[in-house]
């Protein structure tokens, strides 16, 4: 919750880390329940994405961006309801929209790379907080040699997404950007364990505020599945961690809801909730948030 209008105290470290790729792709006659859900959780992440890039925020795009965004809205009504099914069907109807408004065959292409960008982007930002956060603990007397060594790393990481994202290698650059964002978390939680973190966050307004929030969600949701592709969250931790999830992406969910009404006090308390299940998540991968 807000200090101030310039000042936030999170009770843990900012989760971060880059989004993994998700694909479309839907096994024909899977009957594995848990499998499905998976794949339709990561059609809304990439739907999200696809709807929120600067693609879609074009005005010739505008129409069907808010097609698609209730098409996303229904997709979670009925995944909530288990069916599945109906839900990436309604997914894939979202994506079909954008591509056609695209009025090019190169559509889904553009749209991908254009919600890689923003997320690169996104995850830049997030770098530059937790940068800040590591320079702060370099004046530490027990713990700055650490801190100094660890900006190295996230520095060294950073700087070779840029090279790639130059290159336009934007997928690979956004694995760099998660690899750096995930040693940030992991190191800065361990050098930090016990200490509250305090950072000075400006915000000009609730709504860009709120904006903050969803994606430093997004971010959490990334460091998941990055932990889960470690394989950090088999067996029973997986069914545990799959319940986490989805509680967090409903109460996303109503917190957006409130955006929409612009209430965004209670939609940035509401996000700031379900960041707080992600924790649970990453603290039974092993990752120290607290």
């Amino acid at each position: 919750m807000p200090v101030s209008t310039s000042e936030r105290r999170p009770r843990g470290a900012f989760l971060a880390a880059g989004l993994l790729a998700a694909g479309l792709a839907w096994g024909q006659g899977d009957g594995d329940a848990e499998q499905r859900k998976r794949l339709v959780e990561q059609k809304m992440r990439l739907v999200e994405l696809l709807v929120n890039s600067p693609a879609a925020q074009a005005p010739a795009a505008a129409e069907a961006a808010e097609r698609s965004k209730a098409l996303l809205g229904d997709a979670r009504k009925a995944a909530a309801a288990g069916q599945f099914d109906n839900a990436a069907q309604l997914l894939d109807e979202a994506v079909r929209g954008l591509s056609r408004q695209g009025g090019r065959a190169g559509a889904d292409a553009s749209l991908s790379a254009s919600a890689q960008r923003k997320q690169n982007d996104d995850l830049r930002e997030q770098i530059s907080t937790y940068r800040g956060a590591i320079r702060d603990l370099e004046k530490d007397a027990r713990q700055g040699a650490a801190a100094r060594k660890l900006l190295v790393r996230v520095d060294t990481l950073t700087a070779e997404g840029d090279g790639l994202a130059g290159e336009g290698r934007a997928g690979d650059a956004g694995r760099k950007y998660a690899e750096a964002y995930k040693v940030a978390v992991e190191e800065l939680s361990r050098l930090r364990a016990g200490q509250e973190v305090v950072l000075a966050l400006k915000f000009d307004t609730p709504a860009d505020e709120f904006a903050y929030e969803q994606r430093r969600f997004a971010s959490g949701e990334v460091l998941v599945a990055s932990l889960l592709q470690e394989g950090r969250g088999e067996g029973e931790k997986r069914r545990q961690i799959d319940a986490w999830l989805g509680e967090a992406r409903q109460i996303r969910g109503e917190g957006e809801a409130l955006a929409g009404r612009r209430q965004y006090r209670d939609a940035i308390a509401m996000m700031e909730k379900a960041s707080g299940v992600l924790n649970r998540a990453l603290q039974l991968m092993g990752v120290p948030v607290f």
